[in-house]
């Protein structure tokens, strides 16, 4: 996800939804020496990022609390599913202000239409569904990625690059393979009782997708470069 990204020492980066703070961490490690700065909406997720040097504030992406040009970098990563396309737009917006001229954003978008298991695990696939459902009515949208490139358009973002990343997790490389596995099954587990799914079901059914002969999990995101 961030084979593309760049940032180099003294650079203020902003980690945008940054919830418990991974990919903040992630961002640290990658890029010494960079001025960091995570904000998320959620006082309880921020409450569990890890105090690691970056500056953590509660905050709404569409009324972020910096001047016009702070930021040399905006970073997030599964940001936009959880919002309105009106609500994107006017982050995207407001990004594009606290960023500085010339500056660049990363952003990293989810389209679960493309996920799927070899095998095909029916209750995993009834769960997604069940999740994407829950976030349309809720007004956001799991399908976002391949829109990211015209939400940023209509922001006034330049010099736009938005690629369909694919990824695969299978026996090639265990680690990557459990940590795949891992990703959706927590989701599924943390959104059991709020969608009022057998999700806990369909997260055994994917775990034990590792011990299947020849089992893996693909899914394609999009990763969106873009310039002010």
């Amino acid at each position: 996800m961030l084979e593309r990204f760049d940032a180099a020492p003294g650079m203020r980066v902003l980690d945008l939804a940054t919830g418990v703070g991974a990919m903040a961490s992630e961002l640290l490690k990658r890029f010494p020496g960079i001025v960091l700065f995570g904000a998320d909406l959620s006082a309880t997720q921020l409450a569990k990022a890890r105090r690691n040097g970056t500056r953590y504030l509660r905050a709404n992406g569409a009324r972020l609390p910096f001047a016009d040009g702070t930021f040399d970098r905006v970073h997030w990563s599964w940001f936009l599913e959880h919002v309105s396309p009106d609500t994107a737009v006017n982050v995207l917006r407001e990004v594009r202000r606290v960023l500085k001229p010339g500056g660049c954003v990363h952003f990293t978008e989810v389209d679960n239409s493309t996920f799927s298991t070899v095998p095909p695990l029916p209750k995993t696939l009834a769960a997604l569904d069940a999740l994407n459902q829950g976030q349309l009515r809720a007004g956001g949208d799991p399908f976002i990625g391949p829109k990211l490139e015209g939400y940023l358009k209509r922001a006034g973002f330049t010099k736009i690059d938005a690629r369909e990343t694919p990824m695969t997790g299978d026996a090639r490389d265990p680690v990557y393979f459990q940590g795949f596995i891992d990703e959706f099954a927590e989701i599924f587990e943390g959104l059991d009782e709020a969608l009022g799914a057998p999700l806990v079901d369909a997260a055994t059914e994917l775990r034990g997708l590792v011990s299947l002969p020849g089992g893996s999990i693909h899914y394609r995101a999009t990763i969106a470069q873009a310039h002010k």
